[in-house]
């Protein structure tokens, strides 16, 4: 029996290094390349790393490679996108019964995702233009204000991801490349979420209505449509777009969870991460950024938070933020 249970913990701890490769990468992907190749860095979890950070954004993240005669050189972060679990996955199970614990990944939650940059070794902005890189081992080092650096026995570290720099150069491959394009946020859409949670460690949900004065802004009579940032299935979001007939109309839109929004940590497993209070309002249209903004509102008098018991927090109110400002 011991032996089993040595032999399980053994197997756990095998498996988990394999799985959690995601939170932040032991290594890139490929592990090796020749310089003009693009590479993929995980930059860990989309809370346990980044906070629940809605967006980041190339200005957010700093990336230099370290090649094997210990000369720097600066890396584009070229393409951000988030990247999500099965919710059967064994992240998922692991977290809610405490096997992510046993082996020091405190503060894994359930459905988490994880952020991933895309990275040419070229010169930034040049693919064409390969780097001079060593051959030899080489590091890549990402620094963020919006990343927390969990590095242990099992993660990976941002400030020294390993990677092996083969011999020659690379021409940029376009059919690789295209196929991230696809995953990048999106720029026509907006975040709501609360002007500030300063004090408060437990929330039951939030209820919006968002204004809209402009129809025609909307390509192809598509209406726009809101999503939860978060991944959870206990995260219940419901909308509906009501026209009022005069090319304008408005959005009324319910966010819950019924075991809360808490800390992290502070929860029970069917509750939501405080950061997990925002909802994307994606629009469909050409229009530019500042015209978005002066077509969508929040209707400050009928949007508020609640506390589990139902009643109305004070202070807590709803901003409206387009993605260009984040």
């Amino acid at each position: 029996m011991h032996v089993t249970t040595q032999a399980r913990k053994v197997f756990i701890c095998l498996l988990l290094a394999f799985w959690l490769a995601g939170c932040v990468q032991n290594k890139t992907t490929p592990g090796y390349a020749r310089a003009g190749d693009h590479i993929v860095i995980g930059l860990g979890g989309t809370n346990r790393n980044a906070g629940g950070e809605p967006l980041l954004t190339a200005a957010d993240l700093t990336l230099t490679l370290t090649d094997a005669n210990s000369v720097s050189h600066t890396l584009e972060p070229r393409f951000i996108f988030k990247s999500y679990l099965d919710y059967g996955a064994q992240v998922n199970t692991f977290s809610f019964d405490g096997t992510n614990l046993q082996v020091g990944l405190a503060g894994m939650v359930p459905f988490d995702g994880g952020w991933f940059v895309v990275a040419p070794l070229t010169y930034p902005g040049q693919y064409s233009s390969p780097l001079p890189l060593a051959v030899g081992p080489a590091t890549v080092s990402v620094t963020s204000p919006k990343l927390i650096n969990t590095a242990n026995n099992i993660e990976g570290d941002q400030t020294a991801v390993p990677i092996e720099i083969i011999p020659g150069t690379s021409a940029q491959d376009v059919e690789y490349v295209r196929q991230f394009v696809g995953y990048v946020e999106t720029p026509t859409n907006f975040i709501i979420r609360p002007n500030s949670l300063a004090g408060v460690t437990e929330l039951g949900g939030a209820y919006f209505v968002i204004n809209y004065n402009d129809e025609s802004f909307f390509e192809n009579g598509l209406e726009p449509m809101l999503v939860p940032v978060a991944h959870s299935p206990y995260v219940q979001l419901s909308y509906n777009v009501k026209p009022n007939g005069e090319g304008g109309g408005k959005i009324y839109a319910t966010l819950l969870n019924p075991a809360g929004f808490t800390a992290l940590g502070a929860g029970s497993p069917n509750s939501s991460l405080l950061a997990d209070l925002a909802v994307k309002l994606i629009y469909f249209s050409d229009g530019t950024p500042a015209q978005a903004k002066t077509r969508f509102s929040i209707d400050p008098f009928n949007s508020y938070y609640v506390g589990l018991d139902g009643a109305t927090l004070p202070g807590v109110s709803p901003t409206l933020t387009h993605a260009e400002d984040l």
